[in-house]
């Protein structure tokens, strides 16, 4: 079966894992979903210096300017001549940086530098350019980040390499088995079942997405366990744990039980009495609410929300929900089973593109919408969404339950979509 050369079909036509064709690509004018600058920022007092061209230069400036981020954050013009003349990149990018750091009231703990997609065009010896960075300023961590964009279709994102390299320079420490860390999300853990469960169990509790200091990010290092709950972050995780020597929970926002429930049980923690047996009636309990609330209100859903698109999918249309659209591009592996289901059950269910070129006059429906995610909310033309990437730092029975009751809220109280969508970084400190 060929892959769609529209901008939707039914799941019942699609092909797994990629139900669109490669093509002319749109980019929808939602936002919130974190870009490098935001992920960069993470780690406390790191400077971010960037070295490309003027016009690639435009997007990442403006993000550190409408964080209000300019003080951390630095560039490097190449030009025309650093690409016609043999090692003339490499000098460009180290002298820049140089001045770069030498002109800062205060040389930072940790600088990540930016190289760009024409440093690999070029051969650049990236090694030898952070070799001679480290012997000129012995006294800063440098990270090795990577701002190309060509290599997204192949391979490692940008964004999954800038995860791992942040994650290379916590130190390995003695371990300290009271102490585990979250790893891998932009999304501090909220509603949590494992957050709760570590409570109950006496753990002191780290979070790479939460740390005040730079001291706070570098303890990371003596967690016992790491729990990631986000898809871009698990080759970080992965890398961290196998150099520590640690053992990591990989658990994204999941709406089945049966995998809460074994997730939970891998990670070998007490867990009180009659939580799983709580949990679930605490969901049926939010669902019948929701149900009464919104009736047959068509739900659309897009991948930017949840980790699992179509695990959210299937359990809402298992209970009632009349779930009518689910925005993605290709579907990930760990969904297979999802897709299936959905396939074989929910055949009419429509999968919809977000960079189909034809995305960019999207055909919208008059009647009401309730939307679950930014993306899915521009599509639709709807000011009722739950305003929410990457799951939320939800997890397990309460995240499901603080899930239901964000929709609720979405369903009541609607929203200015075009003013937020546009916003850069959900969650992140802005100056717009």
């Amino acid at each position: 079966m060929p892959t769609s050369s529209d901008e939707k079909v039914r799941i019942g036509d699609a092909v797994f894992p990629k139900p669109f064709a490669n093509g002319l690509e749109f980019n929808a004018p939602a936002h919130g979903t974190w870009n490098i600058v935001h992920i960069g920022f993470r780690i406390p007092k790191a400077h971010q210096i960037y070295i490309c061209a003027d016009n690639c230069l435009r997007g990442v400036v403006m993000t550190a300017a409408e964080m209000g981020e300019l003080g951390r954050f630095s560039s490097v013009v190449l030009e025309e001549d650093d690409m016609t003349h043999s090692g003339r990149i490499e000098e460009t990018t180290i002298e820049g940086v140089s001045d770069c750091l030498k002109k800062l009231p205060k040389m930072p703990p940790v600088a990540i530098v930016f190289p760009v997609c024409v440093h690999r065009f070029m051969g650049c010896d990236i090694g030898f350019i952070y070799k001679e960075l480290e012997k000129r300023f012995p006294d800063v961590i440098f990270v090795r980040g990577f701002m190309d964009p060509v290599m997204q279709k192949r391979g490692t994102t940008p964004d999954q390499r800038l995860r791992k390299a942040m994650s290379d320079i916590i130190p390995s420490m003695p371990v300290n088995e009271d102490t585990v860390a979250f790893a891998g999300s932009d999304m501090p853990a909220s509603e949590n079942d494992f957050k709760k469960i570590l409570e109950y169990n006496g753990r002191n509790i780290k979070d790479t997405a939460d740390c005040k200091t730079l001291e706070e990010y570098f303890s990371i290092g003596e967690s016992s366990l790491f729990i990631c709950q986000y898809p871009a972050g698990l080759m970080a995780t992965r890398s961290i744990t196998q150099r520590l020597d640690r053992k990591y929970i990989y658990c994204p926002l999941s709406f089945d039980f049966d995998t809460i429930e074994e997730e939970i049980r891998q990670s070998g923690l007490s867990v009180p009495e009659k939580f799983f047996e709580g949990g679930r009636d605490s969901c049926a309990k939010e669902l019948r609410k929701l149900k009464d609330l919104i009736k047959d209100t068509p739900v659309a859903i897009d991948y930017t929300a949840v980790p699992k698109p179509l695990s959210l999918a299937r359990f809402l249309i298992d209970n009632g929900i009349n779930v009518k659209t689910v925005y993605l591009d290709a579907v990930d592996g760990s969904e297979k089973e999802n897709f299936d289901y959905l396939q074989k059950n929910y055949p009419d269910i429509i999968l919809h593109s977000t960079m189909h070129v034809s995305d960019r006059r999207p055909v919208r429906s008059k009647e009401k919408v309730l939307a679950i995610g930014q993306k899915a909310a521009w599509f639709e033309g709807t000011d009722y969404f739950v305003n929410m990437i990457e799951g939320g730092g939800l997890y397990g029975y309460s995240g499901i339950c603080e899930f239901i009751r964000l929709m609720e809220d979405a369903f009541i109280n609607s929203k200015d979509m075009r003013d937020i969508v546009p916003r850069k970084g959900l969650g992140c400190r802005s100056c717009i």
